[in-house]
């Protein structure tokens, strides 16, 4: 089927925000769960309809999801990272995302189990927001488990609310994924085929400025020590502070090549 012969329908508490790349040709605006129920009762079965296809595409997507999560090397894969966290993570458990390529990745690969514990910006994709997200779930819910998983520049806009989280008490813990760099950005200039260019930068000493503030600061040296640091963070009162290396090396080939290649390659019976 032709890209312009498909139709979008958006199901949603608020009405669609239309832009070059979301626009949609109806909107249904309502309790999602109920607007769902409605739209499968009042659904007829076609002889057409081939569900062994979206079976085939459901199995694709899982299989391509578990790629890398078992992978070793270190700096750690985003993928690795993602399978760790949701292994540590309980079904209440909050994560808050800041606005970076992880996003993605978190994004598919991180399945929620319970509502509203998968926090994302995407629309205007605001830099800064995953440590203040963060911290109102921990003051809404001083109870659940609550990681704010940024990247260095997007903590680096709003660092200063560690003063904040300490001020209030919070038992919080953040986890800077650390590549020295804009790694959206640079991700998607390598794909349009751009320089490399003033997209770099040297971090400051994470583990000391956390330190400076009164919070605890933890450095991952190895990817064996991924797990047993984020394990002591989230059980140890306190602001937590972890810088981790982060390689994106393969963010160009996974998820511009090797996604549309395995698209592809699906055919319906």
């Amino acid at each position: 089927m032709k890209s312009d012969q498909r139709k979008v329908i958006h199901i949603n508490f608020t009405s669609a925000r239309i832009d070059p790349v979301y626009f949609p040709h109806a909107s249904l605006v309502g309790d999602i769960a109920n607007t769902l129920w409605q739209i499968n009762e009042n659904l007829t079965p076609q002889a057409h309809w081939d569900f062994s296809f979206f079976q085939k595409v459901g199995e694709a997507r899982q299989k391509h999801s578990l790629q890398g999560s078992g992978d070793t090397r270190f700096p750690v894969l985003p993928q690795r990272l993602v399978h760790h966290i949701r292994q540590l993570m309980p079904e209440e458990g909050i994560i808050a995302l800041d606005n970076g390529v992880y996003k993605i990745w978190f994004a598919r690969n991180y399945p929620a189990t319970c509502p509203n514990t998968v926090l994302l910006d995407n629309a205007l994709a605001t830099m800064g927001a995953g440590l203040p997200s963060a911290m109102a779930c921990k003051m809404v819910f001083p109870d659940k488990p609550v990681l704010a998983i940024v990247g260095d520049g997007g903590f680096m806009m709003n660092s200063q609310d560690l003063e904040t989280a300490l001020r209030l008490d919070l038992h919080l813990v953040v986890l800077i994924l650390n590549d020295a760099s804009y790694g959206m950005i640079r991700w998607k200039q390598a794909d349009m085929g751009f320089a490399d260019f003033g997209l770099q930068f040297k971090n400051p000493n994470f583990v000391k400025y956390a330190e400076s503030y009164g919070a605890f600061g933890h450095r991952i040296g190895s990817e064996a020590e991924v797990v047993p640091t984020l394990e002591k963070a989230l059980a140890t009162k306190g602001v937590h502070l972890i810088d981790l290396p982060v390689d994106y090396s393969e963010n160009v080939t996974a998820i511009f090549e090797d996604i549309p290649k395995a698209s592809k390659a699906l055919t319906r019976s």
